[in-house]
């Protein structure tokens, strides 16, 4: 039993030190602000070195978005996008940008 007691108090001198900075249980913390929607790239429709077209959900996606990816697809080409229909299809949004 006597060895037992000082395994404990020995554990205790060890941990002491390491819980001195603890003062209970922390403050409930602040949750993270939640983004504003869940992000979700647009969809090729079609695309080539002239075109592409892009489809997505405007509550789900920004239209920034399809612009950027159009920019990087242009862009790949050494051109600029420069969108050239916006149409809805029920909810979603169809975008084409023509490569120029």
């Amino acid at each position: 039993m006597a060895k037992l007691s000082r395994t404990l108090a020995a554990a205790g001198l060890v941990a002491a030190p390491l819980l001195a900075g603890c003062e209970g249980l922390p403050e409930a913390a602040t949750p993270p602000t939640p983004l504003a929607a869940p992000f979700y790239p647009p969809w090729t429709l079609n695309q080539s070195p002239e075109r592409i077209a892009l489809r997505w959900y405007p509550d789900a996606t920004p239209s920034g978005a399809a612009e950027r990816v159009a920019r990087a697809h242009c862009g790949s080409w050494n051109r600029s996008a420069v969108l050239v229909s916006d149409t809805r299809d029920g909810s979603a949004e169809i975008a084409e940008y023509q490569c120029r």
